[in-house]
């Protein structure tokens, strides 16, 4: 393992275009916590820069992150990953006993003043697991038997966290879980059995708590209706629209006045809309565009096949996270909390995506051809 340094620099045979991305989201995102919080903090808390101090010191944490698994062998997650399947269980199961609840939801653990979501770990646990499970049984992945296996390592951790309650984090789960044994060699077939069988799990989660039904109904009949959104999909829709083409300015907005709740988390897309506008929007989409280019690009070219799974394991996650996150804030699909990946305020999820992005890079070094830009 090469020598760490804290150094905010990569070496040249590391992805640098990946690297630059990440920067310029963890920029920008790092502005729009602070544009979106300050107010709301101000109010409610009489500490404007409460949120975005906060958010600061979790950039700082996930940069020294980000530069540790950039210099990591990545080959050596292989071997810890069932050390690491066993800690993120404990872990949540820590969490249904002794965990912090907000918003309904017992999803943190708290200590003193430092405060972890085990969910997020559990994503990148599963990708880990998954990649060196595929690795070593590829061969026996043609017949239903192989995909057993994994489809159980991913379902323990998915109802664990289903619990909590989360129906968000279990669905990028598995998603992420059937997208890998399909490109690892599983049939189709069997994917789409699994699928089929996952529906009515869904359906029992949504009925399960009124307010996923709530969502739902709410969803479903805006298709015929607009007016009958939700109030937070209403003053999300408001706020991208009203920002036209180039947007109202940076700390300009309107919906963060208390309008849309968690501006700064889960709603941060509509913010991007309402100030920077169509414009600014695009922009991000683009970079998380760029980044998911790169990511699999890192997985094409490697030169072994669990650093070829890992890295599509993770580009896949932060991917599909982004996509949904900003297909729930313009109504495309159903109101579900998750954050922005490097965007949005949050400790846990910010330092699990930098660290994934020191893992892509790592893996990059032994991309073939030295196809790196």
């Amino acid at each position: 393992m090469a020598k760490f340094s804290p150094k905010l620099q990569i070496e040249d045979s590391h992805d640098k275009t990946l690297f630059i991305v990440t920067l310029l989201l963890v920029i920008f995102g790092t502005l729009m916590v602070f544009s979106s919080s300050v107010i709301m903090a101000d109010i409610r808390f009489q500490s404007p820069y409460m949120f975005v101090s906060k958010h600061l010191i979790w950039v700082v944490i996930g940069t020294f992150a980000l530069i540790f698994f950039s210099k990591f062998n990545y080959r050596s997650l292989q071997t810890m990953s069932k050390p690491l399947y066993i800690a993120v269980v404990v872990l949540l199961l820590l969490v249904l006993f002794i965990g912090t609840s907000k918003g309904g939801a017992k999803r943190w653990l708290r200590w003193g003043p430092i405060s972890v979501q085990p969910s997020e770990i559990a994503k990148l646990v599963t990708v880990i697991v998954l990649a060196d499970y595929l690795d070593r049984k590829k061969s026996k992945l043609k017949k239903i038997k192989g995909i057993i296996p994994p489809l159980l390592i991913a379902g323990f951790l998915c109802a664990l966290v289903a619990v909590e309650p989360d129906l968000g984090t279990p669905i990028i789960i598995m998603a992420t879980t059937l997208a890998l044994l399909y490109v690892a060699g599983a049939k189709f077939k069997y994917i789409l059995s699994v699928l089929l069988l996952a529906v009515p799990v869904v359906i029992a989660e949504i009925l399960r708590k009124p307010y996923r039904l709530a969502r739902v109904k709410a969803y479903l009949a805006s298709w015929w209706d607009i007016s009958s959104t939700s109030y937070q999909l209403d003053q999300s829709i408001l706020a991208l629209g009203s920002g036209g083409f180039i947007g109202k300015g940076l700390a300009q907005s309107q919906m963060k006045m208390l309008y849309l709740p968690e501006p700064h988390t889960d709603f941060i897309f509509p913010i991007v809309g309402e100030e920077l506008g169509f414009i600014g929007a695009a922009v991000l989409i683009v970079l998380f565009g760029i980044f998911t280019w790169r990511g699999i690009t890192i997985s094409r070219h490697s030169t072994e096949f669990f650093g070829a799974i890992l890295a599509l394991g993770i580009t896949f996650l932060i991917a599909l996270q982004a996509f949904l996150n900003m297909g729930v804030a313009s109504g495309l699909l159903p109101t579900k909390g998750l954050p922005l990946p490097f965007v949005s305020f949050g400790g846990t999820a910010l330092l699990i995506n930098m660290a994934e992005v020191g893992i892509l890079l790592s893996i990059s070094k032994n991309m073939a051809g030295r196809e790196k830009k």
